[in-house]
């Protein structure tokens, strides 16, 4: 490896553990956010009248299938919204300046799902649940390897060089030194997870949750237009 490209690898490394961690942070908090939001249009749901939770009811029923989430369902004995693990998919912000688009690397290209797929196997070969188990670990040992075993197998279903790369480091997996492609394969990995990040901080329930006051009162307005096409008297 040049000298070039082991500070690059240094530095892209650095770069995909700030933003995974970020990815982690907006992930856990939107959960929350998520739940206050709903709780919050729940009351404003259930001040309004018996008429015009009806006609919120028949507005919903009218839209094309699929462009509610099922939280927005109003039930027919207390005509408030379900509970449900989704809020209404609105954003605050309709686009982002985060691409997507990966750089190609045109110089002896390496198959990139052919080396996902030899270190996933590799990682697999100590963290397979029936291996371990077979193996005599202790029952924390197990669930160690079995937890890393299931983020090998999502970061190789999503094609995340990065997270099995760390893996096999953290394994120490004795693995060849990157390539320049494999580099660009980690900056692909960062680009796909700023996207992430910034469809959740598109949330109309982030954009309440993070926000003063005014901003509480603006995504709540933005939700009843976008979902319901009704101003509610009390916002």
């Amino acid at each position: 490896m040049s000298k070039q490209l082991k500070y690059k690898l240094k530095k892209t490394l650095k770069n995909a553990e700030f933003v995974h961690a970020d990815l982690e942070y907006h992930q856990e908090l939107s959960r929350d956010a998520i739940k206050d939001f709903q709780e919050a249009i729940r009351e404003l749901l259930q001040m309004l009248s018996d008429e015009e939770q009806q006609r919120l009811s028949d507005h919903l029923k009218n839209q094309a299938p699929g462009s509610r989430g099922p939280e927005q369902e109003i039930s027919k004995e207390r005509k408030q919204l379900n509970d449900g693990e989704a809020v209404c998919e609105t954003t605050m912000i309709v686009s982002t300046d985060v691409e997507t688009d990966a750089s190609q690397n045109t110089d002896a290209p390496i198959n990139k799902t052919n080396e996902l797929k030899k270190l996933f196997r590799r990682i697999a070969e100590q963290t397979h649940p029936d291996k371990v188990r077979a193996s005599g670990f202790s029952e924390k040992e197990v669930a160690r390897l079995e937890s890393v075993f299931k983020r090998a197998r999502e970061a190789y279903d999503n094609e995340n060089w990065y997270i099995l790369y760390i893996i096999a480091i953290d394994l120490e997996l004795e693995i060849q030194d990157p390539s320049q492609q494999q580099v660009e394969w980690i900056e692909e990995d960062i680009k796909k997870t700023l996207a992430e990040i910034a469809q959740i901080a598109n949330l109309t329930a982030w954009h309440w949750y993070i926000g003063d006051e005014l901003s509480k009162k603006r995504a709540l307005q933005y939700y009843f237009q976008q979902c319901y096409n009704f101003n509610h008297p009390n916002l």
